[in-house]
């Protein structure tokens, strides 16, 4: 064989061995990095790479990481440097840290943990397949114009459901938040983009989206908002629900509310972050916005869909939370009963400004509030669970009950996760009578599947 057939061959066996490895992705954070991480493995899938099913399988690991808070730092962290001694075995495997942490730490990253090798900002993903075949770098420049629609849709979702990226970054700039300084500037993506890519997930048998920005009320394209986006969308045939989140309070569009209320497909749910019940915290984060404007949010809201399913986010031990302070959080909490509550103990992040704030909360102070308030919102969260028994729901069934194989898991219009007890392929619509409320859970037997109705007339 001649030294041209030996390259030939040597190349061909270089680029197979290269289709054949596999990569596997360890995912922290919020919604976008979830959806982030299906955009990378759609790169990583078209260059030729494959998903392992375990990390032990893997040639690539790659780290998506989230820094909104100092918990999901030291996890992410934690969960890297136990790969060393995997990296030790076995030199040839490639680490990598993507995400929201790398975009903060940057170079300090790589000083840290010596043996990974590559980082990756979120607006660097499309670097993705060649730090996977063997070029260390450093990737966190900022691109104002980068919304990854040429990547779009990402390779799977958790069928029937799909995240869409519809915008990225922030522009807000709340005292607490790393957000803007660790995913840019708010960037839209084009309502022709968008739909295209939930037409896609539509024939692949998607039957609900949720539209994902860091503040999705804020979505422009050419003067186009978030209801003109929901208009657009609720015409695809096929998707049968469709979310959004997150929206801010202080920039809400109540128009959006006027399309909830008359399309069916939209659901009525709105994760509306309060962050506390103290116009003087408020204040101080930045928020732009007080309780009373809240409150009026809410008010306007409920007369429009007096059902909705309400959630919100709520920080405790801001820097200058005084307990009348915290008081009016609890007050305002009560007021206006939210279904659900995501809840925090403040986090300093480098870079914020309330990082320079001297007037921190002392640890235990702030544990003993924040269980006071899980208590609170609990209660709350029970009572409105309660009231779901008697009711026939329209549910789509997401997947099987994994505490008893012979029941499914299905979400309502309300966001509402509901116990069927049936197992019903994924991706069918039924309605459910619920009988029963589990803690939190609704738990319910099928009234009838979606068509029904219509099969009963044409016999008649």
């Amino acid at each position: 064989m001649s030294t041209k057939s030996k390259t030939i061959v040597s190349t061909e066996q270089s680029q197979s061995a290269q289709k054949q490895a596999k990569f596997y992705i360890i995912t922290y954070g919020c919604q976008m990095n979830s959806y982030d991480s299906q955009l990378m493995s759609s790169i990583l899938e078209k260059e030729g790479y494959h998903r392992a099913q375990s990390i032990d399988q893997a040639d690539i690991i790659i780290i998506n990481t989230c820094s909104v808070r100092e918990h999901a730092v030291n996890r992410a962290i934690s969960r890297v440097e136990s790969l060393k001694p995997l990296k030790k075995k076995n030199p040839q495997i490639r680490i990598g840290i993507t995400g929201c942490i790398p975009q903060q730490m940057k170079n300090s990253l790589l000083e840290k943990l010596p043996f990974i090798d590559f980082i990756l900002g979120p607006d660097n993903f499309q670097e993705i397949a060649s730090c996977a075949k063997d070029t260390n770098g450093i990737f966190t420049d900022f691109k104002e114009s980068l919304i990854y629609s040429k990547y779009a849709p990402p390779a799977r979702g958790n069928f029937p459901e799909a995240f869409v990226a519809v915008m990225r970054g922030c522009n807000n700039f709340c005292s607490y938040c790393v957000v803007p300084y660790t995913r840019g500037k708010e960037k839209s993506r084009s309502i022709d983009d968008i739909c295209h890519e939930v037409n896609i997930l539509s024939k692949k048998g998607y039957k609900r989206v949720i539209l994902l920005g860091q503040n999705v009320n804020n979505f422009n394209d050419t003067g186009k908002r978030l209801p003109y986006l929901l208009s657009k969308i609720v015409r695809i045939k096929g998707i049968e629900r469709i979310g959004f989140l997150t929206s801010h309070p202080a920039y809400f569009p109540l128009e959006t509310i006027d399309i909830m209320k008359d399309e069916p497909k939209i659901e009525k749910f709105l994760h509306l972050p309060l962050q506390s019940g103290s116009s003087k915290i408020l204040k101080l984060m930045k928020r732009n916005y007080t309780k009373s404007s809240y409150i009026s949010i809410i008010e306007k809201v409920r007369n429009k869909i007096d059902d909705i399913f309400l959630s919100t986010d709520i920080i405790v031990g801001f820097p200058g939370e005084s307990e009348d302070d915290f008081s009016e959080t609890i007050e305002i909490i009560k007021k206006i009963s939210f279904d659900s509550a995501y809840m925090f103990i403040y986090s300093p992040r480098r870079f914020t400004l309330a990082n320079s704030f001297n007037d921190f909360i002392g640890k235990e102070v702030k544990n003993q509030r924040l269980r006071e308030l899980i208590r609170v919102q609990s209660e709350i969260t029970k009572k409105k669970s309660k009231a779901y028994k008697g009711k026939i729901l329209d549910i789509l069934i997401t997947g099987k009950n994994k505490k008893n194989y012979l029941e499914s898991i299905g979400i309502s219009v309300y966001n509402k996760i509901v116990v069927v007890k049936e197992q019903i392929n994924k991706g069918e619509i039924v309605k459910v009578s619920i009988n029963d409320v589990k803690g939190w859970t609704p738990i319910g037997e099928i009234f009838s599947r979606k068509g029904d109705i219509k099969r009963k007339k044409v016999r008649n």
